[in-house]
């Protein structure tokens, strides 16, 4: 795998007030990364696309492809347009990821209260394979979807989240929907 790393004079990207580093905007990594396609669709988890995202019913027109009605549309937008509230670049990486963590295969997506999956990044991680203050960068090519316990085993750190998450509502499968 050919993971680029920080060159020569490249700096390391600014931090919070936290000490969390922010991660690159989607302009800048187009600007940064040229040839890299960084632009994932959405995952649709609907078994049959003539059905609604957020409660499954059935299409009542053909000018509906997605929706049944206004409020299942701001019920699903409120959560998933694009991971509200969550940088745009590990959402899409999460996206390429189809949600499943790459170590130990879960699927992790939020399960509404029709029992259909919404990919929305709560659950499963973005991962630096190098770590930036090992020379890593923000590349795709460098960043992986985990979930949180392979995630905290990985640094060291001991959790039981997957008994957590299930309780909040996260969904955890063997099998993608």
């Amino acid at each position: 795998m050919n993971i680029n790393r920080l060159k020569e004079g490249e700096k390391n990207l600014p931090y919070n007030n936290n000490g969390k580093r922010y991660w690159l905007s989607l302009w800048n990594y187009a600007k940064q990364y040229p040839n890299d396609n960084i632009l994932y669709q959405m995952p649709d988890y609907r078994a049959d696309k003539n059905t609604c995202k957020w409660c499954g019913q059935s299409l009542k027109s053909k000018r509906q492809q997605s929706y049944c009605c206004e409020d299942c549309k701001i019920e699903f937008q409120r959560l998933a347009v694009w991971g509200r509230g969550v940088a745009p670049l590990p959402y899409r990486i999460l996206c390429r990821d189809n949600f499943t963590c790459k170590e130990c295969g879960l699927f992790g997506a939020y399960k509404n209260k029709h029992g259909l999956f919404v990919p929305i990044a709560v659950g499963p991680d973005v991962h630096h394979l190098i770590q930036v203050s090992e020379g890593g960068t923000d590349q795709q090519n460098n960043l992986i979807t985990i979930c949180n316990d392979c995630h905290n085993q990985i640094h060291g750190i001991k959790s039981n989240t997957k008994k957590n998450l299930v309780k909040s509502s996260i969904y955890y499968s063997e099998q993608n929907p």
